[in-house]
């Protein structure tokens, strides 16, 4: 509510400038308390922003590990029916059969 100018009448009465102090400085309390909660929503959201694109990622790299692990079954398969079971040592390629 803006001040208005007013001239003084014998009803009115000076407060002290230690409470005119005290009702500005709360004044500015709430001020900073404003800005803060403007700038923590700014970084909320970008935080939001921040999660949102590590669940895509997630959810990429998810999708790739799925893809490997049918590529690996596939190879399985066929060294299995090409070589039988056994253990294959990838250093040396030697495909050891079990007995």
């Amino acid at each position: 509510m803006p001040e208005t100018k007013k001239t003084k009448t014998e009803k009115d009465v000076k407060i002290t400038q230690e409470e005119t102090d005290g009702i500005r400085e709360l004044q500015n309390t709430y001020t900073q308390i404003t800005v803060n909660m403007g700038q923590l929503s700014i970084a909320m959201e970008r935080m939001k922003e921040n999660i949102d694109a590590m669940e895509t990622q997630r959810e990429e790299l998810l999708a790739q590990h799925n893809t490997a692990q049918e590529e690996e079954k596939k190879i399985v398969e066929e060294l299995t029916g090409k070589y039988g079971v056994g253990n294959l040592d990838l250093d040396t390629g030697i495909f050891t059969p079990n007995e």
